[in-house]
């Protein structure tokens, strides 16, 4: 008995290509979802990267909407700019904390040196 071969729209192609390039999914993460091939995915982003506006268009069946080809394009580059500012916040955020951290550790290191180095506080029957 012969499978059918599945058939995807273009909408869905579309989707799942700006999910993977936006960064929002991987290619892997999409495949399992969507239960698609990863080396189908591939093939799709392959076009999409190519030509994005007439992608999927199939034999010149569907004239293609070039406002809502464009459209999608700005889409998929405002996600990838959204995801990495979200990345960069993290960052920034962990950053600020190790500096804090570097901070309260030289302080208390220079407060137990200092406490050390008062001979009123040295201990005077074990002359350290």
């Amino acid at each position: 008995m012969k499978l059918a071969r599945r058939n995807f729209s273009r909408e869905f192609k579309l989707q799942v290509c700006y999910e993977v390039e936006s960064g929002s999914k991987t290619q892997a993460q999409a495949s399992r979802e969507y239960m698609v091939e990863s080396n189908l995915i591939s093939q799709w982003m392959k076009q999409y990267r190519q030509d994005p506006i007439n992608c999927f268009s199939g034999r010149n069946k569907y004239p293609v909407d070039t406002q809502a080809a464009n459209i999608t394009e700005l889409e998929a580059a405002l996600g990838r700019a959204t995801y990495e500012n979200q990345i960069l916040r993290e960052a920034n955020t962990l950053l600020k904390k190790i500096k804090s951290i570097k901070t309260n550790l030289r302080n208390d290191y220079s407060l137990e040196n200092s406490l050390l180095n008062n001979s009123h506080l040295r201990c005077t029957w074990c002359k350290s």
